[in-house]
């Protein structure tokens, strides 16, 4: 069986690495899709389709997860939402089972035949990309809420600053 987890992971955490375990728990695989993937440098969607897979790869790599049981691809959003649900079976390889704890993806996805599992998330407070990107600007302890390699990544491409040049930008780089 194969499972299916989507995300924007801007950036990836604990959280999100914590779901790829349960994932593997209960699967024999999992795709890792990275949607929004043609969005970068914006408030909301800060790194690069590029940057995430490479954050990924080596939390899982730095974890032990088998890699041959991952698959990271990145996905566009698309703009026809009623037929999202095809076009994810169209865009990714042959998947079993969607977790989400989104009401609006499990909406999306319920007529579909497509069966969604609602997973037992760590504390999302905690482990929230929006709080996280916040802390990194603010200079706050942010190194617990990631795996070290995203954390050693993020300091590599000066992530502080670009986030924080974003935040200040007058040019208003939040919308899609």
């Amino acid at each position: 069986m194969r499972g299916l987890m989507m995300g924007r992971f801007q950036p990836f955490h604990l959280g999100h690495l914590d779901l790829v375990k349960q994932i593997l728990n209960e699967c024999d695989e999992v795709i890792i899709a990275i949607t929004s993937s043609q969005f970068n440098y914006l408030e909301k969607d800060p790194f690069t389709a590029g940057e995430r897979i490479e954050m990924i790869h080596n939390s899982l790599t730095e974890s032990s997860i088998d890699l041959n049981k991952c698959f990271l691809i990145a996905i566009e959003n698309q703009t026809n939402i009623s037929t999202w649900a095809s076009y994810l079976k169209a865009s990714l390889p042959k998947f079993d089972r969607v977790y989400s704890g989104n009401e609006y993806v499990s909406m999306l996805l319920s007529d579909s035949d497509i069966s969604v599992s609602n997973p037992d998330f760590l504390n999302r407070n905690d482990y929230n990309a929006t709080k996280i990107r916040s802390m990194i600007i603010h200079d706050e302890n942010w190194k617990d809420s990631v795996p070290n390699a995203v954390f050693e990544f993020l300091n590599k491409i000066n992530a502080k600053n670009r986030l924080s040049v974003i935040s200040k930008s007058d040019t208003n780089p939040t919308e899609h």
